[in-house]
């Protein structure tokens, strides 16, 4: 397990060395896993979740998200900042990494604190630190975070709570 936790990070390691600069905001859409609602984000317009059977806007944001998962129920969807699974060098530790929302309420919001206390886990790369491998919703609807320090943790998007790792 080991060697294969090592060989992750030194594969995504080798990828956010490049460090290419993100492409300019456009419109970005996230499917839930049962494809029954969608999630899209544009720039000027902001997000809105929809149920694709109806063709009925649910709820929306005002902002726009480059990523988001959005849960099969059509009232959870979690969203992360604008560098995705980089984070810059000068961050805080309050820093948000997650953010969890209910029907367009925000829950919680997750920080660098709260998944990489002393920083301990991140890794650095030429301009930034890199905190995430992947991220997607599970079977059972929780949000599957895997880490850059090979850990994989599990979080209720109803309360936006760690369940296990």
């Amino acid at each position: 397990m080991r060697a294969f936790a090592f060989i992750a990070v030194a594969y995504a390691v080798g990828i956010c060395k490049g460090d290419m600069p993100l492409p300019p905001a456009s419109e970005v859409t996230a499917m839930s896993p049962n494809g029954g609602i969608r999630a899209i984000s544009e720039p000027k317009a902001g997000t809105r979740v929809e149920d694709v059977k109806q063709g009925k806007v649910l709820w929306r944001l005002p902002e726009w998200h480059r990523s988001m998962c959005v849960a099969d129920d059509g009232k959870h969807l979690v969203t992360e900042p604008d560098g995705m699974n980089l984070i810059p060098v000068d961050f805080t530790d309050d820093f948000v990494l997650l953010t969890f929302w209910r029907e367009g309420t925000k829950i919680r919001d997750v920080t660098v604190r709260d998944l990489f206390p002393g920083r301990r886990g991140l890794v650095r790369t030429v301009s930034h630190y890199a905190w995430r491998l992947g991220m997607d919703l599970d079977a059972h609807g929780r949000l599957r975070v895997s880490l850059i320090d090979g850990r994989t943790l599990l979080f209720d998007v109803g309360i936006g709570n760690f369940v296990k790792e």
